[in-house]
């Protein structure tokens, strides 16, 4: 429940814009949420899902650890959820 809540907090500050994003890169959050997206509790992948968004949008250069760590297939699984 406190990582949950603690990545919706983290959601919430990225959605301030790109200055925020740039400081929660500056602390070293990319190792963390990428571990989280390869984790197979799904109870916060929605939640992880808007954080790569945001780093993604702000650094298209994070799209290639996000297919070399086979982080990719959370993205589509997501996206085919919200289909149905």
């Amino acid at each position: 429940a406190h990582r949950v809540r603690a990545l919706v907090l983290l959601r919430r500050f990225l959605d301030l814009g790109p200055s925020a994003v740039n400081l929660a890169l500056s602390v070293g959050i990319f190792p963390y949420v990428l571990k989280l997206l390869q984790s197979p509790i799904d109870e916060y992948k929605h939640v992880l899902i808007g954080i790569w968004a945001k780093v993604v949008g702000f650094d298209p250069s994070c799209q290639e650890d996000v297919v070399k760590d086979r982080a990719l297939p959370h993205f589509i699984r997501h996206l085919r959820w919200g289909l149905t």
